[in-house]
């Protein structure tokens, strides 16, 4: 027994030690910036107003005007969303909703993504940053390369840079 103990103490020290699968899971917090924000005690939300800038790993969301639930950091912004995503990436949209402790947006209103010798079009799209997917909903188009594909709902990755 006296040579168990010490194993058994270097076993659970060595666990507690050890990252927790939420610790490792744990999404980066972005950055939230704006020219001037007022805190709307009735809501428990922030107003942002004038160049609010969301800037969350490799991804920058632009806005003109947005709120932000204090608690749960969604932030739902509109007028001219601009979303760039690396260096050749980038979408523009009427109206963005991110989840900031989540790796997902989602664009609202006459969305375009645009990257060299490709532009899609749609009426949204749902971003998920972990399966580096785009579904686009409502009239999509999707033009590469002189090559054009209608429909209603289409699946794009962005790191194959392929439909799926």
């Amino acid at each position: 027994m006296q040579r168990i103990r010490p194993f058994l103490l270097l076993f659970f020290l060595s666990l507690a030690l050890l990252p927790t699968p939420l610790a490792l899971a744990a999404p980066e917090k972005p950055t939230v910036r704006a020219d001037t924000t007022v805190f709307d005690e009735n809501t428990g939300r922030y107003h942002l107003i004038g160049h609010v800038s969301v800037i969350s790993g490799n991804r920058i969301t632009q806005m003109d005007d947005a709120q932000v639930s204090a608690t749960e950091l969604e932030i739902w912004g509109q007028n001219h969303v601009q979303m760039h995503v690396g260096d050749e990436l980038s979408f523009t949209a009427d109206a963005v909703y991110l989840e900031g402790f989540t790796p997902t947006a989602v664009l609202f209103g006459r969305v375009v993504l645009q990257r060299p010798g490709l532009v899609i079009r749609a009426e949204s799209a749902n971003c998920n940053w972990n399966e580096h997917l785009v579904t686009f909903y409502g009239h999509v188009i999707y033009i590469e390369k002189g090559k054009e594909v209608v429909a209603e709902t289409l699946t794009y990755d962005i790191e194959e840079n392929r439909l799926r």
